[in-house]
């Protein structure tokens, strides 16, 4: 069960990671493409803020409550800074009000500083913890995770935070040109 779920929550990471990076090199390549990006991005993006986080956030709570992995110190500031997008644009998305964005982008920036440190442990890049990672077998070096040989938790988080700056970010631009 634990092998599946790994797998499983991988592959949708890893099938983001490639939607995202295809996007991007249209986004950037192809004029006549961004203004349909900027156009969706602006109609749509309270959804897709929503529905990201909340996936996100499930994510997260199957590998601690389900699959049993302990969350460290930085795993908790990670969700700290994530699960309450999902409830803050929950509510903006029933009130239709996208000023929220200008909230919690900074949250997503937090984040992903959070996640990228915590991937550097990971990496070997970064030795030590500033935190300590106090939790009882959840230190932050450990790896938990390592689908397709880049795929761990914190890279997960990292990932959907920069989704969530990128979005914001093409919002800003869209919000610019739309009005």
């Amino acid at each position: 069960m634990v092998t599946y779920l790994n797998q499983l929550i991988g592959f949708g990471v890893l099938v983001s990671n490639i939607v995202f990076v295809i996007l991007g090199i249209t986004f950037i390549a192809s004029i006549s493409w961004r203004g349909k990006v900027y156009a969706f991005i602006h109609s749509h993006i309270l959804k897709v803020i929503f529905w990201s986080t909340l996936l996100a956030s499930v994510g997260s709570l199957i590998y601690s409550n389900i699959i049993g992995f302990p969350p460290c110190d930085l795993c908790w500031w990670q969700r700290i800074l994530l699960y309450p997008q999902v409830l803050i644009s929950g509510i903006a998305l029933m009130r239709k009000d996208k000023i929220i964005i200008e909230y919690i982008f900074p949250m997503s920036v937090i984040g992903a500083i959070v996640a990228l440190y915590q991937s550097a442990i990971q990496w070997g890049i970064l030795t030590t913890s500033v935190l300590g990672c106090t939790s009882v077998g959840g230190e932050c070096a450990k790896i938990y995770v390592n689908e397709f040989g880049y795929i761990t938790i914190p890279f997960m988080s990292f990932s959907i935070f920069v989704y969530l700056i990128v979005l914001k970010l093409v919002f800003y631009k869209s919000r610019k040109i739309h009005g």
